[in-house]
């Protein structure tokens, strides 16, 4: 898989652990039209730690942060994990949805009213990602033009996905899906 989306190497953690299913985006400061926009259903997960704004998350859920941390690549090199498959995309303005999806996400209030007060003619993307753990890690060389304020990233050469294996097995994901539809019926 050659196409890297970048996202909160804490949330990333999170994802991996099976306790967030929902990416919540607006778009980063380069991007074609300065919104979101999802580009590919299936990915590697490129970890940021780039404006990663800890205080943004839960309390309960900050011990994802020093995780991530201490599995950081070394320097001049990301260490891809995780794959990503969507399985729904939908758009939001009300900072109510967003707690009200909660148990989907590990951001606290705040995000959601710092996320809508940017670019506040764009609502924000709710992606529903099913996560799969590669059966090896692979790091590769942080290029320089994976950098800047971008979601997606061309990689130079593919990450290698066979044996990835889903990190919620196929019951569990069904279940927290059902779930998680469930309340954005309620929107």
């Amino acid at each position: 898989m050659k196409i890297a989306l970048k996202e909160w190497a804490t949330v990333i953690e999170a994802l991996g652990r099976g306790e967030q299913l929902l990416l919540i985006r607006k778009g980063g400061l380069s991007e074609p039209g300065g919104g979101f926009e999802m580009v590919s259903n299936s990915f590697v997960f490129y970890p940021t730690f780039e404006h990663q704004a800890v205080n943004y998350v839960r309390p309960e859920c900050r011990r994802y942060f020093e995780q991530a941390s201490a599995r950081r690549a070394p320097a001049g090199q990301v260490r891809f994990d995780l794959v990503g498959a969507v399985e729904a995309v939908h758009q939001a303005r009300d900072p109510a949805l967003i707690e009200r999806l909660r148990a989907f996400h590990i951001y606290g209030p705040e995000f959601a009213a710092q996320r809508l007060k940017w670019q506040p003619q764009q609502p924000m993307t709710l992606a529903v990602v099913r996560a799969f753990r590669l059966a090896s890690p692979c790091t590769v060389p942080a290029l320089p033009r994976y950098g800047g304020c971008t979601s997606w990233v061309e990689l130079e050469a593919p990450v290698p996905v066979e044996g990835r294996q889903p990190v919620l097995d196929d019951a569990a994901f069904a279940a927290r899906l059902k779930d998680l539809q469930a309340q954005l019926v309620l929107e």
